[in-house]
């Protein structure tokens, strides 16, 4: 039996902006928003987060600014559609902000149909449903959810969108027209009509859910037919000479009387480029040059279409119809032809050539738009976010993960810790974030401005010191077996242990206090002491290099 499934994103325009001025690659700190596990049109405790920014979209109307679309935090202050941008600013209490564009419903459209495109996952059929709805076929869908069914599929596909900070609210019925006038007229986030329930579902649902022309609109509103129940008892006969045959056309479909076809989007195939030889070759400098065209000819055609590569997928034929498929992956996406063919070459390194080579193929299976930065001017002494070149950064960390593994290459982030010992942590290369450098906003709010040593030991070494009195100067200082007399001491940087950590019952060895004195020997190195307050105990915790 026919299952159809309708996603209407009500503050669609307005969540894109939002999206843009405020990416949410990641779920907030409270974790994703959840819709309810139930059917039916029962209302969720659903609650949308964000900052109380109030997001108008304007257009022109006989030399008028007016609102065309507005967030929900607008709406909730009173904002309502075609109303003057100064009407709809003087209704904003002062702590929320107004942020106004001008409306563009053709850049809303593409958009529209970007988001339908990468719905194809959850379904083969997937179709616009303009100005801000999705239709899904989810016809057998049910089965890849064994426990939840139908509201699992919804839930999934309803979280993913909330995750990614858009407002959405899902239908299921066994019609598109059905499910297109429930999604806009039932309450709730998720909705199901079952099959054979058509009829009641849209019986109380108010005509405007139709979307009809204004002129049919106020034509049945004149006559009191404001309700979708009130058409159904209306002959037919009567409903069609009156009103038009369109108007009985698309109950007809709702009700599921006609048949309805949908026109499904096609995904762009991801850009591919390929080299068919005469013959087998096991000659690695023709093998490389033949790569080379390959991937120039394919980098050119992404860069026509204003965008860059982050993975590509290499394909090598062998005679006998035997393939050998590699992947080669950046951590900052790039058009440059230099660096990538300085990546794809170390993995044809990695092949063994010797079975002979027909052909080449090249496809880019991530890939995303160009991100133009501008630069600095030094000779207006501007400096730099980062202070070098973040392609360059990026550039140099692909080229150490090729040769040295990704869990070979660390980097070391700040943590937000005042202990010196946990100030900061190594992290693998193998995510995309890895080869981003820290800007110098992150360390300075995660970082003590405090001399620290340049290394700082997995182990303190075990020490004995001679001092001038209890808290210091230090005069001499015993380690790895050698007793150096001290020329210099400063200290002592009393450090407490975080005092959460002392309190939590996993915690192994209880964290004291501890005394931090730097120090210069006889042979001019610099050594970071730290003393236990409670042991007196000493310790040799790094030295500056």
């Amino acid at each position: 039996m026919r299952r159809a499934m309708s996603l209407w994103l009500p503050t669609w325009a307005t969540d894109l902006v939002r999206h843009r001025l405020r990416p949410v690659e990641a779920a907030p700190a409270e974790g994703p928003a959840r819709l309810p596990r139930g059917g039916g049109q029962r209302r969720s405790g659903l609650r949308s987060g964000g900052p109380r920014t109030a997001i108008l979209l304007t257009q022109r109307q006989r030399g008028r600014e007016v609102i065309a679309r507005r967030c929900a935090v607008a709406a909730a202050c009173g904002v309502g559609l075609g109303m003057d941008l100064a009407h709809a600013r003087s209704l904003l209490p002062a702590r929320v902000v107004a942020h106004v564009e001008e409306h563009r419903p053709q850049r809303e459209a593409e958009d529209l149909r970007r988001l339908a495109c990468w719905l194809v996952r959850y379904s083969p059929f997937v179709a616009v449903d303009s100005p801000d709805g999705v239709l899904l076929d989810a016809t057998g869908l049910a089965r890849l959810y064994p426990k939840a069914g139908e509201s699992g599929l919804a839930r999934a596909i309803g979280c993913e969108l909330l995750r990614r900070g858009f407002a959405v609210r899902i239908a299921i019925a066994p019609t598109y027209g059905c499910a297109q006038a429930v999604v806009r007229g039932g309450s709730g986030p998720l909705l199901f009509v079952p099959t054979g329930g058509e009829r009641a579902a849209l019986a109380a649902l108010p005509v405007e859910v139709l979307r009809l022309d204004a002129a049919l609109h106020d034509a049945l509103c004149e006559v009191g037919l404001t309700e979708i129940g009130r058409l159904l008892d209306v002959p037919r006969a009567s409903l069609a000479a009156q009103f038009g045959e369109g108007l009985q056309r698309r109950l007809d479909r709702a009700l599921g009387l006609l048949p309805e076809t949908i026109e499904t989007v096609r995904p762009e195939p991801p850009p591919r480029a390929e080299l068919i030889f005469d013959g087998p070759t096991d000659r690695a400098e023709s093998i490389e040059a033949a790569t080379r065209d390959v991937l120039s000819e394919l980098l050119l055609n992404v860069q026509s279409r204003g965008r860059c590569v982050r993975r590509l997928d290499l394909e090598l034929r062998h005679p006998y119809g035997v393939r050998t498929a590699r992947r080669v992956q950046l951590h900052r996406a790039s058009r440059s032809i230099r660096h990538w063919w300085t990546m794809v070459r170390a993995a044809l390194e990695r092949v063994d050539l010797q079975a002979g080579v027909e052909g080449v193929a090249l496809t880019a299976t991530d890939i995303t738009s160009i991100e133009e930065r501008q630069g600095s001017f030094g000779d207006f002494g501007e400096q730099g976010e980062s202070g070098f070149d973040d392609a360059s950064w990026a550039e140099t960390i692909d080229t150490l993960v090729s040769h040295f593994g990704a869990d070979n290459v660390l980097r070391f982030e700040p943590v937000e810790s005042h202990v010196p010992q946990r100030a900061f942590r190594a992290v693998s290369m193998s995510g995309p974030a890895a080869g981003e450098p820290v800007s110098r906003a992150a360390l300075a709010t995660s970082v003590t401005a405090a001399a620290r040593p340049t290394r700082l030991f997995a182990r303190p070494l075990r020490a004995s010191v001679t001092l001038q009195a209890p808290d210091g100067p230090i005069l001499q200082v015993c380690w790895n077996g050698r007793s150096q007399g001290v020329i210099a001491c400063r200290g002592p940087e009393r450090i407490g242990d975080e005092w959460w950590r002392r309190q939590c019952a996993a915690e192994e060895v209880r964290r004291l206090d501890q005394d931090y004195f730097a120090v210069q020997t006889e042979e001019g190195a610099w050594l970071w002491l730290v003393r236990i307050v409670a042991t007196d105990r000493w310790f040799v915790q790094g030295d500056w290099a």
